[in-house]
């Protein structure tokens, strides 16, 4: 294989690493959103435990847009470097003389 062959696998190859973060990523945003969900509703029936609630509410809010970002940021990049990466292939396979 040439060069240019091996720079195309290794970048094939990362794209399907970022396929991984994304898709690992997708059971933590599911479950703060139920999270989310159950607090809010212990948040509101129990009055001694509101405040501690409605802090693991806020924290599970918190845990999910982070989820939510990296699963559309991880796709987005690994559909890049999966089905393109033209650019990236161009400056890696630049030499400097």
């Amino acid at each position: 294989m040439s060069q240019s062959e091996w720079i195309w696998v290794a970048i094939r190859i990362f794209g399907i690493y970022l396929l991984v973060l994304a898709i690992i990523s997708i059971p933590e945003a599911i479950g703060a959103v139920y999270a989310h969900l159950h607090l809010a509703e212990a948040a509101s029936h129990t009055s001694d435990l509101a405040s501690m609630s409605e802090s693991l509410r806020k924290a599970a809010v918190t845990k999910g847009v982070t989820a939510f970002f990296q699963l559309l940021l991880f796709s987005i990049a690994s559909y890049y470097f999966i089905a393109h990466g033209k650019l990236i292939h161009k400056l890696a396979s630049r030499t400097n003389v």
